[in-house]
């Protein structure tokens, strides 16, 4: 088998020889092209690192004020245009300054994808094994960074390879706020509520993408509400041997998809929610990989390319 791969990524390099190359899941391997292979999962990895360098992303902490800026600054050495979306919201008797980032690439493409991730962090790590911590905030690896970072390398790629259509990244704010659902998230509602773009073709909505063990099944408010886009994206995780992609159901959740749902935008939410570390102060750097970043970055990469 391994010596049909090096057969076939000889045939491919002589005759596109910038155009293909090797890229590998354990002992599985696919070639697949330069625009998707470009995906750096170390480099992705650092930008995971960083964010938790902050500190907690709590709205109203400094930590939050300071990755905003280094998120919208990211994003404009890769994007054709960057936007904050500040807005605030009031939650309980307590007033929330939030920002939205979006950031627009090709936006003359034809036809049109959103990738969306939230970047805030939970107040509280009230799943916390020890009591004395749940008062806590998390530091978010998982819960927020990961999918961010899997975007901020997208976006760099995107910057390299040109897609045909038009993408638009959007990091959510304040969707991990709460404690009931109607004070939670509030960035995906906000930007739902005020979107007067054309409607995508499809969007991807990444939460908790950086587990070393890494295995996403198809979350099931997806599967209902837009089976053909859950369809896409399996089949392009396979083509890139993305191999996290299991295709089995996943739970119900509620997540940033749903305010985008519920609006008509067809989004679908790739998680994996077996994360023993959600929403306690384990979740941390090295309950992370590149590898699983690298995973999820290809297949989006597949499906916007």
């Amino acid at each position: 088998m391994k010596s049909l791969i090096a057969v076939c990524l000889l045939f491919f390099s002589l005759i596109f020889p910038s155009r293909a190359a090797q890229v590998c899941a354990g002992n599985v391997c696919a070639i697949v092209p330069d625009a998707v292979a470009a995906f750096d999962g170390e480099r992705a990895y650092r930008d995971l690192v960083k964010q938790c360098e902050f500190g907690p992303r709590v709205p109203g902490a400094r930590a939050h004020e300071q990755c905003a800026e280094w998120l919208a600054g990211q994003l404009r050495q890769s994007a054709d245009s960057v936007v904050t979306q500040k807005f605030t919201v009031k939650v309980r008797g307590k007033t929330l300054r939030l920002t939205n980032i979006i950031a627009t690439f090709n936006p003359k493409g034809k036809g049109s994808a959103l990738l969306c991730a939230h970047w805030d962090t939970r107040p509280r790590a009230e799943k916390d094994p020890d009591p004395s911590r749940r008062a806590s905030p998390i530091p978010g690896a998982n819960d927020g960074a990961s999918g961010v970072a899997v975007l901020l390398e997208v976006a760099r790629v995107l910057k390299l390879h040109p897609p045909g259509r038009k993408v638009t990244i959007v990091l959510f704010d304040g969707e991990d706020w709460g404690t009931e659902l109607p004070d939670m998230l509030l960035g995906s509602r906000y930007f739902a509520a005020h979107y007067r773009g054309e409607r995508p073709e499809f969007a991807i909505l990444l939460d908790m993408v950086g587990d070393k063990n890494l295995r996403i099944p198809q979350e099931a408010q997806s599967l209902r509400r837009a089976p053909e886009v859950v369809r896409r994206m399996w089949a392009a995780a396979e083509r890139v041997c993305s191999t996290a992609f299991v295709r089995e159901r996943g739970p119900l959740l509620m997540d940033d998809h749903i305010p985008l749902l519920n609006r008509g935008i067809r989004c679908i939410d790739v998680i994996d929610f077996t994360y023993p570390y959600w929403h306690t102060t384990a979740d941390t750097p090295d309950k992370c990989s590149p590898d699983s970043l690298a995973q999820v970055g290809r297949a989006v990469l597949e499906m916007v390319r």
